[in-house]
């Protein structure tokens, strides 16, 4: 053997074995217990990804025509409907749903979010998230954790039952920032 053959032998073997021990090591700490019971998970106000509440204004950077007035009675270009669709929207009477207070329909849930204006965003308790808008002066719950809708009249706003769906990993309590992004998924219950 040459001289320094033995060195690089030597080397070789002590990188195995920092490797070994360090895999090892890594192996048994994964084997250790947390302790305790498991824990409960958060509520849905501390399980956000993040803190959402506050004064929101919209900026308009699409469809600007369609967000900025209520179209009149049979304008209808912005939304794709079939003959059966543009059948019921000109059957609708806006002077009829004014003459009964019903004026506000034309705001229902799906329009109000793409109204321009501003929004107040705050929990109503920990499961419920409130958004109250400046246009059509409405209130819509976002329910997380309930499937059902609550007894009684649902509203121009219906009814939205809402998960926290974190993109890249679980939630995370206390509207931490980090990995991930938040989204709020709302099945809505259409006001018939």
């Amino acid at each position: 053997m040459r001289p320094g053959a033995d060195c690089a032998v030597v080397r070789a073997r002590w990188i195995a074995v920092i490797g070994l021990s360090v895999t090892v090591s890594a192996a048994l700490d994964a084997q250790r217990g947390r302790g305790g019971p498991p824990t409960t998970p958060p509520n849905p106000r501390a399980a956000a990804p993040i803190d959402l509440t506050g004064y929101w204004v919209s900026v308009v950077t699409e469809d600007w025509r369609y967000r900025m007035v209520t179209p009149p009675k049979g304008d209808f270009a912005s939304v794709p409907l079939n003959d059966e669709g543009r059948k019921v929207v000109d059957a609708w009477d806006p002077a009829k749903d004014a003459a009964s207070g019903n004026e506000c329909r034309a705001y229902g849930a799906a329009n109000i979010m793409r109204v321009p204006g501003r929004v107040h965003v705050t929990w109503q308790d920990d499961n419920t998230l409130k958004i109250e808008t400046d246009a059509g002066q409405q209130t819509r719950l976002l329910r997380f954790g309930e499937s059902q809708p609550p007894a009684g009249e649902a509203g121009w706003q219906g009814y939205s039952a809402a998960t926290w769906e974190v993109a890249g990993g679980p939630p995370r309590g206390g509207g931490g920032g980090g990995l991930g992004r938040g989204v709020i998924t709302a099945r809505g219950v259409v006001q018939g």
